[in-house]
Order: structure tokens, then sequence, then C-alpha cells
């Protein structure tokens, strides 16, 4: 199957290969590996964002068609005739056009694609944390009509696509109003990436471990609020926050003040964003247990699958798909209550029998969750959609 793809993460070619963020470039790779030709429409990256595109693709059958540089949202969808050009120009030596959403070209590139069968993946919900982001009023509402609008045009795609969703909330969402729709778990996860180990908390400072965007949306000051409760009750605790600022969020500066305040600015560190692979993975192995206290809805994180397959208990929100996924495998609370998540990690650290269990239970969990599980079964997925298409 020749297959193209669209996402508005840039990537770009140097060296003679193609360069991407890792957590998209692993996956490419794995989905280049079980087709004839991978054609790529992702644009350009500004110059802030070239040392992000840390990844380089393995795959010598993956071609990037540049979309141009990444402008604006409002700029991108007045010019959106002119950056697709290149996938309405290459789709007849397509077979099918996998995209890759929420994103704001979805509608477009979805019609530019003609009559070659459309596979949408969609991870996500522009609509979701609106208004948890730190933008005024004003512009929160702009964002808001405008994740609106794109969701209108995204579920007019999905009735004329398959539709392979990661959350259970998307999917029941989306249930009896598109055609074909699929439920998939997304990772980065590879099977040589595990790191097995029966138990954590051998040594003190225990040390916390939250990866991602450093989003106010992903709850960091109630693992912080936690954090302070359980130094108070006696825990020697450490906090490592690992992943890429969030632009005009001070969330990172809000951190380290409070923390100053408590008097653990010595426990709280950034060590910045991380490649996903041995430079990410080796905060993995130094952690004891991960925390994740979204308050917005999640289609599933990444980052608890690399957790658990690195034998680390998992404290998280019940937000998304998360209780769906993993419910039984970690302790969960509800957003937007530090005392709940300071409960769950106390009990993580004092009871080593709950510890053992939740870190077997999330490795087998992660066993079935790795690309090579995963990505067969979406290709085959598409090429069914594609037989479909043309009988």
């Amino acid at each position: 199957m020749r297959l193209g793809f669209h996402y508005h993460i840039p990537a770009e070619e140097r060296g003679g290969a193609v360069w991407a963020p890792g957590y998209l470039g692993r996956f490419l790779d794995s989905l280049a590996a079980r087709v004839e030709r991978l054609e790529l429409f992702l644009h350009a990256p500004r110059p802030e964002e070239r040392p992000l595109l840390d990844y380089p693709l393995q795959a010598a059958n993956a071609r990037l068609n540049s979309l141009g540089p990444r402008g604006s949202v409002p700029q991108r969808l007045l010019q959106a005739g002119r950056i697709l050009a290149p996938l309405r120009e290459r789709r007849a030596g397509m077979d099918a056009l996998l995209i890759r959403g929420p994103s704001p070209l979805l509608p477009a590139a979805a019609r530019a694609a003609g009559e070659v069968p459309v596979a949408l993946l969609l991870v996500g919900d522009y609509l979701a944390g609106v208004d948890d982001l730190p933008q005024p009023r004003w512009r929160k509402e702009a964002i808001r009509a405008f994740a609106w609008w794109n969701a209108r045009g995204q579920l007019a795609a999905a009735r004329r696509s398959l539709t392979i969703v990661n959350s259970r909330k998307l999917y029941r969402q989306l249930e009896g109003r598109v055609p074909r729709l699929v439920e998939t778990r997304t990772t980065t996860l590879t099977e040589a990436d595990f790191y097995v180990r029966e138990d954590t908390c051998q040594s003190r400072p225990a040390r916390l471990l939250y990866t991602g965007r450093m989003d106010r949306a992903k709850g960091l000051m109630d693992i912080l609020q936690a954090l302070i409760g359980l130094t108070r009750a006696g825990e020697d605790l450490a906090l490592d926050l690992v992943g890429m600022p969030e632009p005009g969020d001070p969330i990172l500066d809000e951190l380290q003040a409070a923390a100053a305040a408590a008097g653990l600015a010595e426990r709280v560190r950034y060590h910045g964003y991380r490649a996903v692979g041995p430079d990410l993975f080796q905060f993995y192995r130094q952690a004891d247990i991960f925390v994740l206290a979204s308050r917005a809805s999640e289609g599933f994180p990444r980052t608890i699958w690399e957790a658990m397959a690195h034998s680390l208990p998992v404290a998280a929100t019940r937000v998304g798909s998360i209780p769906d996924f993993i419910e039984g495998a970690a302790e969960l609370v509800a957003p937007g209550d530090p005392a709940g998540l300071e409960r769950a990690i106390g009990g993580l650290l004092r009871d080593a029998g709950l510890r053992r269990q939740r870190i077997a239970a999330g490795l087998a969990l992660a066993r079935q969750n790795t690309l090579e599980a995963q990505v067969p079964r979406m290709v085959d997925e598409i090429e069914g959609w594609v037989k479909e298409h043309a009988a």
C-alpha cells in the first residue's frame, strides 16, 4: 500500500534523512515498515522548532513533501489551497491518506485527497482545555469558536472516512455518527524499550516524575501541592519535571515560586525537554512513582505507557480514556483534587504490596501497547478501508 500522511507537526530533510520529533518519528518509522511507500505531507519548522526535530527516520521508503513554513492558524486556513498543493499533486500515486488530528487543516486535507480513501487518526479534542489556557478571555472565546468550527469540519470528514480514535470518550462521541469507527492505542514504545524491575521506592528521597508539556492543564500545581502535603507528613520526596514548556504559560515560574515558599526549592527540578528514547527514558529508570494530574480531557497520554514500560507505579487522574485503559493498574483520583492525589501517592510510597501489584499490571498492559502490537492493526484497518472503497 502507498500511504500518505498529514499532520501539523513539522519535519525537515537534513543530512539525507527526514528529521521529526521523536514521538512522531518513531510512529512514522513503524508505519513505513508496513507499507510500500510513505508520503509525508508536513510543514517546515520555524527556527525555534528545529531543536525539537530530534529523530532521524530510518525508513528508506518515507519521502517528505514540504508544505512550507507553519504560519498561524488563520494564515493556514486562508492559504489552505496553496499549502496543500503538494498533496493534490501526489494523490494519484497514493492508495490512502492518513490524517492525524485534531489539526487546523484536517478538513481541507481530507477534501484535497479527492477520490483517495481517507483515514483519520484522532488523538484529542481542541475544545477540551480551552478554559485552562493562559490567555485573555476574548482570546479564549476566539479559540473556542475556532475549535467548534474545526470540530464540525472534522466530523464532516469523518463521515466520509475510516475514523481511528485513541480515546474511549471520542469513540462514544462518534459512535453511530460515522460509518467506520475503530479504537486504537497510540504509543511511542518498542519492545526494546522495556526496563523491568519488581519494585521501586528503595532509597530516599523517593523520586516523583512528571513528563509531558509544561502546561497548567496538566495539573502541575496539584502535583506540587501533593508533594508539599506529603513532605509535611514526614515523607522524603523530590519531584522531577521533564518536557517542553508551553509558550505563554508561566506555570514553571509559578511552580518554582510555590516550591520556594514551601521550603522545597531544592526538591523540585525542571530538566527541560528530552528526546524520546534513551535521553528521556533515563528519567523513568531513575524514578520511583510516575504522576499525571491532568485537569482537562485526555485521549490517552503516551507517557503513561512509557512509565509502565519502565516499571513505574502510576498515580493519575480520571480524565479522558485513562480510567478506561488502565483501571486496576494504577491509582486513579478525581481531577483537581490535590488531597486525593496526595493519598494516592502516599499509598504507593507506604504499601510495597500495592506498589508491586501496580508495577506488574502496568508492565503487562504496556506490552500490549507497543508500536509492534498496535501499528499493524492500524494498517490492516486502512487496507480494509481501501478495499471497501474500491468495491
